[in-house]
């Protein structure tokens, strides 16, 4: 189990208002995943112009999902760059999941997320270095199915696994990956006698 001090529960609505962005959720987890950086550094990772950063980080800031963490000057530079950073290393939204009152902010949220995991796995193409086998880094998956309560948990153990090994295996050698998941009820409306048949 993290320490407490190394996760960190976002549940305040305005700032889990202002992860409904691709762009600032990819933030937070390249300086959860990385550590502090620059308006500079970030656009040049994330692929991002600097002006549309600055806007963003400003936004985090201000919310208190990212503050300052030292400042660095650059050769040839007049003044140092600020280096911003994660208030832990284990930024989350779970809790939030379990209050009412944050469920349409966190739809908005879970629609960013698939939206810049499209994104990703998109340039998991381009990018090339893509791997195999037990190194498998990219690809995809959905099923449907029907797990009882022990499966269930079964699986949520599962997940909470990886996550886990995710947030340990940040190594100043391994190459960047991002996973995203998605997990929802679905109606159950499977009664044939429920369904429209053909009219005679």
């Amino acid at each position: 189990m993290p320490a407490p001090d190394e996760t960190y529960w976002i549940l305040d609505p305005e700032q889990i208002s202002c992860l409904a962005s691709a762009p600032r959720m990819t933030i937070i987890d390249r300086l959860a995943a990385d550590g502090p950086m620059s308006v500079d550094d970030l656009a040049r990772v994330i692929g991002m112009k600097q002006t549309a950063m600055y806007h963003h980080v400003h936004k985090l800031e201000s919310v208190g999902l990212i503050q300052a963490a030292e400042r660095r000057l650059m050769p040839g530079a007049r003044k140092p760059q600020t280096l911003y950073a994660t208030p832990a290393p284990r930024m989350r939204l779970a809790r939030a999941l379990n209050q009412k009152q944050h469920r349409e902010t966190l739809k908005r949220c879970a629609v960013a997320v698939l939206r810049q995991a499209e994104r990703d796995f998109a340039d998991g193409f381009a990018l090339g270095g893509i791997h195999e086998g037990p190194e498998r880094n990219h690809g995809f998956f959905r099923l449907i199915a029907r797990p009882d309560a022990a499966a269930l948990a079964e699986i949520n153990e599962h997940l909470q696994a990886i996550a886990d090994i995710l947030w340990r295996s940040n190594t100043p050698t391994g190459a960047p990956v991002a996973l995203s998941w998605a997990m929802a009820p679905l109606s159950d409306d499977t009664d044939p006698r429920t369904q429209e048949g053909p009219t005679r």
